[in-house]
């Protein structure tokens, strides 16, 4: 196998992945996919159960060397109406670790339903082309996937060290952390540690 093959072996399993992932954290949250828009909620015998709405999805994977894996998710819901059903408008946001294949191992949420705190979708200005100049061996690598209305994009950055990246890196690790403390499972503290 030439180096062209391997890069796109590589990228293929790396799209896999996320998708893998991406239909665990579904699952979890009861979805039956993270997609942007109205979504059609069924019962086990396939009937409409409920109708929503989903304005935007971003989703961080962390892999920390030396410690291990997991990730951050938030789901902004909007209020909608199905039938007797008044679903308000929301904001779920979730912590998870995940196995190599893409598994959630470990999952915990809340929501929020009346003042939403997304200090992350306020983040403007991210720098694409100058997240770090230097070698990065070893730290922290994320992933940063954003899903919305007509734009779906995936983010790779290795240890971020400009002033706009330090800055959503640290609001990462602010809500990562206070997410680790609520759950109360210790690999998710040690990974927010």
């Amino acid at each position: 196998m030439n180096r062209t093959e391997m890069r796109t072996e590589t990228r293929f399993e790396n799209l896999q992945f996320r998708e893998n992932l991406k239909r665990s954290l579904a699952t979890k949250l009861n979805l039956t996919e993270l997609y942007s828009g109205k979504q059609t909620i069924r019962n086990e015998k396939g009937w409409r159960d409920n109708e929503i709405s989903i304005d935007y999805i971003w989703i961080v994977n962390i892999s920390r060397s030396f410690v291990g894996w997991g990730g951050l998710v938030t789901i902004k819901f909007e209020e909608s109406h199905f039938r007797k059903i008044n679903n308000p408008e929301k904001l779920v946001q979730g912590i998870f670790l995940y196995d190599g294949k893409g598994e959630i191992t470990a999952f915990y949420f809340e929501e929020q339903t009346k003042e939403f705190n997304d200090p992350i979708f306020n983040i403007q200005n991210l720098e694409l082309f100058t997240a770090n100049k230097g070698i990065t061996l070893d730290g922290v690598f994320y992933e940063y996937e954003i899903i919305a209305t007509n734009i779906h994009t995936c983010i790779t950055v290795n240890n971020p060290n400009n002033n706009n990246w330090k800055f959503w890196e640290n609001e990462i690790w602010k809500l990562g952390n206070r997410l680790s403390q609520e759950s109360k499972n210790n690999e998710m503290m040690v990974l927010f540690k």
